[in-house]
């Protein structure tokens, strides 16, 4: 149920920011989008996609390399719950 619950407040806010985005778009009217905006939004999802690529990749080598074990090893073992039926 937890579960579920957690899904559907995703899916509430995911609602919610296409809402946000289709009000904005649609309160600008007929305003257009000049050069200099077009270079700005592509470079702004170029360098987000890069830095986003970066992080991931310095996960993965952090992981592989055994620099994270330290913190894991300090970690309380998880408990398992048996499966509900």
């Amino acid at each position: 149920m937890p579960r579920l619950l957690g899904f559907a407040l995703l899916l509430l806010a995911l609602g919610l920011a296409l809402y946000a985005a289709w009000s904005g778009w649609s309160a600008a009217g007929d305003v257009g989008i000049g050069a200099h905006g077009v270079v700005a939004m592509l470079l702004g999802a170029f360098f987000s996609l890069l830095l986003a690529g970066g992080l991931i990749a310095l996960m993965l080598f952090s992981r592989r390399r055994g620099y994270d074990q330290a913190a894991a090893d300090a970690m309380p073992p998880r408990r398992r719950r048996p499966p509900e039926d």
